[in-house]
């Protein structure tokens, strides 16, 4: 077990040097350049896996299907744009509020979700997230209305000390944000909240047997999630000095979605690789036709019907049963979640967690 850990530090230490290194030039060119990509397109990337990592919490963790983070993450860039344009505020200044904004939209919806479930709950996240888009959409005096909203960059500092955030200086704050928020997550869903999560996700119904208010912890899991989309879309706004509505429908939640889905609901690091492969196989597949939508998605649905745990959840799962020596049948999934935690209450979670019972 302490050799299985050891293997997820060094590899996450090593993913995020070799981001760190991608922009990096090597005598006269970089990787990026030689992969004729903009280093922009590592921020959005990194921007939209903390997007998707919000979905995470609510549904691989928690057993939720939400297609309304797209209103947070809108929220979030409407927030800093607005409070650049009319209260001149600094960089983290305007990320912040942007942030808050978000948070405050979680609590004003988070009541109404709290006694739905399933097919019901999603279909209420959706409607909610088309009241905010239809609001930015027809505030034309503040939002821009259609058209949207410009705004400039501003300086990036503290009294005393500020600088401006060329794209390469930005990406680089961007993936300390993205560290940040990402070593957040993995204390979150390793603590004992996380793993209520994970209990309300398999049984919980157990959960209320045992004392514990679900609707408690599903309320703050939606507002962890609310202000971590809400961030990322402050972020987004401030990367492309723009908002608009479109941020917020709910096609943008289905990306949000598709992203996490693509990686591996359940797991750390599967959002980060959904949008590695979304944001660039967008980016790349985008110059050469202007249907790129429809290949995208038949990518989405190839992943789904071969890879139904995601493509990284489906590596670790393989991982763990080859551990373990012998498939994990699915009466043990709930057994062993339940048990053990682990990293999730899915079946990628309960083979891990046999593989670390065998060890020890």
């Amino acid at each position: 077990m302490k050799n299985r850990q050891m293997q997820g530090y060094v590899g996450a230490i090593i993913s995020v040097v070799l981001l760190a290194v991608l922009p990096l030039k090597m005598g006269s060119h970089s990787v990026l350049s030689l992969m004729h990509l903009d280093v922009s397109i590592l921020s959005e990337m990194l921007l939209f896996g903390i997007a998707a990592m919000s979905v995470n919490l609510l549904l691989g963790y928690t057993g939720l299907m939400s297609f309304g983070n797209a209103a947070y993450f809108g929220l979030g860039a409407y927030g800093a744009g607005l409070s650049i344009h009319y209260l001149n505020v600094n960089f983290i200044e305007g990320a912040l509020i942007g942030t808050a904004i978000a948070f405050i939209g979680g609590l004003l919806v988070g009541p109404f979700l709290l006694r739905r479930r399933g097919i019901y709950f999603a279909l209420l996240t959706l409607a909610f997230g088309q009241v905010f888009y239809f609001i930015a959409y027809r505030a034309n005096e503040f939002t821009g209305g259609e058209d949207g909203m410009s705004f400039s960059r501003p300086y990036f500092g503290f009294p005393g000390w500020h600088t401006d955030l060329h794209e390469t200086t930005f990406y680089y704050l961007m993936l300390l944000v993205f560290a940040a928020v990402l070593l957040g997550f993995w204390l979150i869903v390793r603590s004992p909240f996380g793993r209520t999560l994970q209990a309300i996700r398999q049984n919980e119904l157990r959960v209320r047997y045992l004392g514990l208010d679900s609707n408690k912890f599903i309320f703050v899991a939606l507002l962890v999630s609310a202000g971590m989309a809400g961030l990322a879309g402050a972020l987004y706004g401030l990367l492309i000095m723009f908002a608009a509505p479109l941020m917020l429908d709910w096609q943008q939640s289905g990306d949000f979605v598709m992203i996490m889905i693509l990686g591996g609901a359940g797991t750390i690091w599967g959002p980060i690789v959904g949008s590695l492969i979304y944001v660039i196989g967008k980016d790349i597949v985008s110059t050469l036709t202007q249907t790129w939508q429809i290949y995208i998605g038949a990518l989405f649905v190839i992943c789904v019907l071969a890879f139904p745990r995601g493509l990284l959840g489906t590596l670790l799962y393989a991982i763990a049963r080859r551990d373990v020596g012998a498939p994990v049948s699915e009466e043990e999934v709930a057994h062993k979640t339940w048990e053990h935690g682990g990293s999730a209450g899915t079946p990628t979670g309960a083979a891990v967690a046999a593989a670390e019972q065998k060890e020890s």
